[in-house]
């Protein structure tokens, strides 16, 4: 568990759950998540499995990334007892004498269950002599030149699920990627909006700075013209009272003549 994050770890099991709750596969939600963080397929499931054991001895780390491990389980391929491989072993063995192929046999024996038709098969083709183990070895016939009806049947109805199943996952992955897409096509347009808003919001700001500078500017320009009105009018009234000045010195110095002549 050392090459993955305990985020990692819940973000996986999370996913597993949420699938499981809309009936969709853990080999689906494998997919998934492989497609969302680049990681191979059979490395997400080994490492799934591997958490699950890990998790069920340490308490402390399950409650560390909040796992309800009672959610998660390993599956398992149970073994056949003693008494289920005799009995189908004869059940196949009938089968085959009243003219079945080794496959349809084991297809009828299986009630049309292709994934079961392939465990039986191959338990038989395993099967050899072994007198210490007190094993039997069932004598096989021949095979029929043609097949029955109801083993046509069974067979036909084998490789519609098995072109089913194929074509599901098939769609599915076609979907997930085009989903991953879409996702990081909209990752790309969010980045973009993020960009564009914070530009408008420095906009905004040195709009405001412009504005407040604009109103000191006049308020300053202003200052300047009362400033210049008053010197005007100081300069006026210096002249004024100069010009008076000058009056009365001449006044005066007429009076003094007048007085010089009498």
């Amino acid at each position: 568990m050392e090459l993955w994050n305990d985020s990692e770890t819940k973000a996986l099991f999370n996913l597993i759950e949420k699938f499981k709750k809309e009936g969709k596969s853990r080999s689906d939600a494998f997919l998934a998540f492989s497609l969302q963080t680049g990681r191979k397929r059979n490395s997400v499931r080994n490492f799934y499995y591997k958490a699950i054991k890990e998790l069920k001895k340490n308490k402390e780390k399950r409650d560390l990334l909040k796992i309800d491990i009672s959610k998660h389980n390993v599956s398992s391929i149970k073994s056949f007892t003693k008494e289920e491989k005799a009995e189908i072993l004869n059940k196949v063995k009938d089968l085959m004498t009243a003219g079945y192929s080794l496959r349809g046999a084991c297809l009828k024996v299986a009630d049309g269950d292709v994934k079961k038709m392939l465990r039986y098969q191959n338990k038989l083709r395993n099967v050899k002599v072994n007198e210490s183990a007190k094993c039997k070895v069932i004598s096989m016939p021949a095979k029929k030149a043609k097949l029955t009806e109801s083993e046509i049947n069974s067979l036909f109805l084998g490789l519609v699920k098995l072109i089913k199943k194929c074509a599901e996952e098939q769609a599915e992955e076609k979907y997930s990627k085009l989903g991953e897409s879409a996702n990081e096509a909209l990752r790309e347009m969010v980045v973009k909006l993020s960009a564009r808003e914070k530009e408008l919001v420095s906009l905004k700001k040195n709009f405001e700075i412009l504005k407040n500078e604009k109103l000191l500017l006049k308020e300053e320009i202003n200052g300047l013209r009362s400033k210049t009105a008053d010197l005007l009018n100081k300069k006026m009234n210096g002249e004024k009272v100069n010009s008076l000045a000058i009056f009365m010195e001449k006044l005066e110095k007429g009076r003094d003549l007048e007085n010089d002549v009498k």
